[in-house]
């Protein structure tokens, strides 16, 4: 499988991003996008994230900051990682 086939998806919503996180009061920097391919053929794109203490981490893993990004995302399914940095994944294709 070739990770190429999501880059349109990928860039799409790489470019939605910054501006849903914005609508939430959210002005985190990110440092980079990251998007690779499972085994099983899962396309992920990793949005990392620098998100400073003053800036209230906790908002930005809620159950409804999360609810929020995948219904901006046209229902991506999107979960959050903080155990090294915070960084969401967003699924590109479909769960198998």
């Amino acid at each position: 499988m070739s990770v190429n086939r999501y880059l349109p998806a990928a860039q799409n919503v790489a470019q939605a991003f910054p501006g849903i996180l914005a609508q939430l009061g959210l002005k985190p920097f990110i440092s980079r996008f990251v998007l690779t391919e499972t085994e099983q053929g899962n396309a992920w794109l990793f949005v990392v994230l620098e998100v400073g203490p003053l800036q209230h981490p906790e908002d930005y893993t809620t159950t409804d900051t999360l609810h929020y990004l995948s219904t901006a995302l046209q229902g991506l399914p999107v979960v959050i990682s903080d155990s090294y940095g915070l960084r969401y994944a967003v699924l590109l294709s479909s769960p198998n």
